[in-house]
């Protein structure tokens, strides 16, 4: 991670996150193995709030080693974010008392100490005891390899927390949605975005489109816009500059006299990517009016589009005064990953 001044903006950078050493085991169903061997037993759905993880080990673990490096790599403070926020909600629970609702919590990390493992390791588990679950196993000889095993491969963890949530509010939101979509025509073709209940068009005009919902103290917001051509390439200094761009102009405070820029006295970070074939560079930071007193966080990404060599740049924003901000955020963001080219 680094930390450098470019154009004005403040950039805390990340590359491409490394792939750790796991095991990845995909669990659909459970056969059941008595009577007729052709029924099977689905899942149940998972427990918890969005944004929590059941923690599974012992005290000593969870007041030494691995309890601290649990705390620090995935429940960190998150960037982004107006206030203190962690980026989830950890809840130890002793082996002993791992059952009933915790077993088929949404998120959990189990950690084991085993004198036989010569090497730590990480296992990724998918829909182990429940529908959409993501449980992961740490195991090594002692606490403090378990501990630098979870330090080593800390933002793998969290990334794929971040991945299980996102996807599980994808789903609900497509669900909302139904069949309602907003399409932006671009000079080459359409992009599309899932409309779930509760959000509005703001404006759709050429290249570009922008939907909201709003209660009486919040508001979140996604701007799709589609640009001129590019180099194969996004530097984080292209999505700033894009995004200030898209939302400096669409995006007015409520005097008209103000315009939404990119806070630049706290730094973004930005991370690359690949998703489903395609490179993505995205961003998050803090948003301001020029000329106003209104902010919040937001969310911003973008890739090429190899067909025309276009930017699709996506931003979602959330304005929420006197609201925790996570949540909210985390929602926009999912919304902003079912953008995809328009089926012709």
């Amino acid at each position: 991670m680094s930390l450098h001044v470019s154009a004005g903006f403040l950039f805390q950078t990340r590359s491409t996150m490394r792939t750790p050493a796991f095991f990845l085991f995909p669990v659909m169903a459970i056969m059941a193995s008595c009577g007729d061997s052709s029924l099977t037993r689905t899942l149940p759905n998972v427990t918890g709030a969005t944004g929590e993880v059941v923690v599974v080990m012992d005290k000593a673990s969870w007041n030494g080693g691995p309890g601290e490096a649990v705390r620090e790599q995935v429940s960190p403070t998150l960037i982004g974010l107006p206030q203190p926020e962690p980026a989830f909600n950890v809840m130890p629970v002793n082996p002993a008392g791992f059952r009933d609702i915790y077993v088929a919590h949404r998120n959990i990390i189990i950690i084991k100490i085993d004198d036989d493992k010569s090497e730590p390791e990480v296992v990724f588990t998918r829909n182990r005891w429940a529908e959409t679950q993501l449980v992961i196993t740490v195991t090594g000889a002692d606490q403090e390899s378990v501990a630098g095993c979870i330090r080593e491969n800390g933002e793998a963890i969290r990334q794929s927390f971040n991945d299980a949530e996102r996807e599980r509010l994808t789903s609900w939101l497509t669900q909302s949605a139904g069949k309602e979509r907003s399409v932006v025509n671009s000079e080459d073709n359409q992009w599309e975005m899932i409309l779930p209940s509760g959000y509005k068009p703001d404006f759709n005009r050429e290249g570009i489109m922008m939907v909201s919902a709003e209660t009486p103290s919040t508001t979140q917001s996604v701007i799709v816009s589609v640009t001129e051509r590019m180099t194969p390439a996004i530097a984080c200094i292209d999505l700033a500059n894009l995004t200030e761009k898209v939302t400096s102009a669409e995006v007015k405070g409520p005097d008209g006299g103000s315009f939404m820029v990119i806070e630049k006295q706290i730094p973004v970070s930005c991370r690359s990517f690949r998703r489903n074939g395609t490179d993505y560079i995205e961003m998050r930071g803090l948003w301001t009016l020029e000329g106003g007193y209104m902010g919040g966080p937001f969310i911003s990404y973008a890739f090429i589009d190899e067909e025309t060599s276009r930017a699709v740049v996506v931003t979602g924003f959330v304005y929420a005064p006197r609201e925790e901000k996570r949540e909210l955020l985390r929602q926009v963001e999912a919304l902003m990953y079912t953008v995809k080219k328009r089926a012709e």
